[in-house]
């Protein structure tokens, strides 16, 4: 069988006729750069309590 492949233009965002200002660019990147660091910082929390998981005293 054949794969249909669709070619999507990624450039705009919704339709949108205009390229995204430099503010707007910003604020995307700072946001992804946010939720980076809160990701990073699930697995170290996640990390240190499955570390801490062993014997419990009796």
């Amino acid at each position: 069988m054949k794969n249909k492949i669709k070619e999507l233009n990624v450039d705009f965002i919704g339709g949108q006729n205009n390229p995204l200002t430099k503010e707007e660019e910003r604020a995307i990147s700072d946001f992804i750069r946010s939720e980076k660091e809160k990701r990073k910082l699930k697995e170290v929390r996640k990390r240190t309590t499955t570390k801490r998981k062993g014997k419990q005293p009796a």
